[in-house]
């Protein structure tokens, strides 16, 4: 009888996650409430134009421009100090505390502009103490995908996630699109900052509604923190994580060139920032039209077939902008809000399938570490490449232009041209990466190795 007990409170609760199926359904609702408020102040500066534009209207250049979104991804680094020095019993009240220093940060950084004035002394002040904001905010983030873990039933990630990503790309969307005619064609810098300050509310407001999400065993004991060593040296034997992250890493540092340098060309082709803004936010739409179905697809056909679809329709994209980059300014404008949606859909579905490849390749003990340390890597690749861009497009000419293939080229169409190619290169590391089928693989949801 007691091993009937047991057995229903394991199918209660969910392996080893210490939360009934009531405590995982009410979790999910906040953390899609979450999530649409949080996710907004990295929409904002590292997946639409208004930062970038934020940055040149101050009076930076372009590798400055280019530096909020990279930011972002590069300080996910702290997270793996985080991961072993924190216990993951304190992880939730980390993260609370460190996101509202973040948030405190950035409302210094924002306010920077109106005590400094433009010039190149308040582009400078606001990039280091915004480089602090996200150090913070990346250390808080450091728990969240462990928390996630135990909150989302196996079987429901591709779906969940999916679900989640659509509705916080569609509030941003909205909130992106109407900020952009709120900037119109010739904003000032005070505009820039009322919609920041719209922002960094509901970054606050993010925190609060985070409280109300339960823990489960991740963040109740310290699983992830007492043998953090002996998981840095076992990381050498996960080699399906590691032949992943290092494929993922790679598409990721492809695709960079197609986000932020984007704002940049757009720029350089004179369209004004109401345009620039409301064109690269078709990004958004895509994304938004992506999650609805893509979780669905993931969790029926596996991941693998996801990232080849993905991986093939990104290099047709590069060398698509390449193309209309040839074409009058009213025929690029028209073009371009096509390439976001299929870009932003493409990129999407293969964020889907990569949360869904992650969770299912980490070990059970270390999640954090791995979590995180997977996150940093694939974050990493997107980051750096918009910063190699702008420090090319810093130290080259805009009239620089090269001959080839009988036709003239400019150094934006060599980046992008640059991107797909190497896109081609590395599409044969897909063969060898694992695939997983979250609906076939939910019986496997511990792994106890490392």
């Amino acid at each position: 009888m007691q091993n009937g007990d047991n057995q229903t409170e394991t199918a209660d609760r969910g392996p080893d996650t210490g939360l009934t199926d009531e405590q995982q359904t009410q979790g999910m609702r906040y953390t899609m409430l979450a999530a649409t408020f949080g996710a907004l102040m990295f929409m904002v500066f590292a997946r639409s134009a208004i930062g970038a534009l934020f940055i040149k209207e101050l009076g930076g250049s372009d590798f400055q421009a280019m530096l909020p979104g990279s930011i972002m991804a590069l300080a996910g680094i702290l997270r793996i100090p985080v991961s072993m020095k924190v216990p993951p019993r304190r992880g939730k009240k980390f993260m609370e505390r460190c996101w509202f220093i973040a948030a405190g940060l950035m409302a210094i950084s924002f306010a920077a502009p109106s005590v400094f004035g433009q010039g190149s002394r308040s582009v400078m002040i606001f990039l280091v103490v915004f480089a602090v904001a996200m150090a913070f905010s990346a250390s808080g983030g450091a728990f969240w995908f462990p928390m996630l873990h135990d909150l989302v039933p196996v079987h429901r990630r591709g779906r969940f996630f999916g679900k989640m990503r659509a509705i916080w790309s569609s509030t941003s969307f909205v909130i992106i699109l109407l900020s952009g005619f709120f900037l119109g064609k010739n904003p000032e810098i005070w505009q820039f900052q009322v919609v920041f300050v719209v922002i960094l509310i509901l970054y606050t407001t993010h925190i609060f509604v985070v409280r109300k999400i339960p823990s489960g065993s991740n963040l109740t004991g310290d699983l992830d923190y007492d043998h953090w060593k002996h998981y840095v040296k076992g990381l050498l034997r996960e080699k399906p994580l590691l032949v992943f992250l290092g494929y993922y890493g790679l598409l990721g540092f492809c695709v960079g060139f197609l986000i932020q340098p984007l704002v940049l060309y757009m720029n350089y082709r004179g369209f004004p920032v109401k345009d620039n803004v409301i064109i690269f936010s078709f990004n958004t739409i895509g994304m938004i039209i992506s999650f609805l179905f893509t979780g669905v697809l993931v969790d029926r056909f596996g991941t693998k077939r996801i990232f080849l679809f993905a991986h093939l329709i990104l290099c047709l994209v590069s060398f698509f902008i390449v193309g209309i980059g040839m074409l009058s300014d009213k025929w690029t404008m028209s073009l371009l809000p096509v390439a976001m949606v299929v870009s932003g859909g493409t990129i999407s579905a293969a964020g889907i399938a990569c949360t869904a490849q992650l969770f299912h390749l980490v070990p059970n003990h270390g999640r954090a570490f791995y979590l995180n340390l997977s996150m940093i890597t694939i974050g990493a690749g997107a980051a750096i490449s918009p910063l190699l861009a702008g420090g090319v497009l810093s130290a080259v000419d805009s009239d620089w232009t090269i001959f080839a293939l009988g036709m003239k080229f400019d150094i934006f169409q060599v980046i992008f041209a640059f991107g797909g190619l190497l896109m081609l290169a590395i599409i044969g590391i897909l063969y060898f990466v694992q695939n997983v089928n979250p609906a076939l693989d939910s019986g496997d949801v511990s792994r106890e190795r490392v």
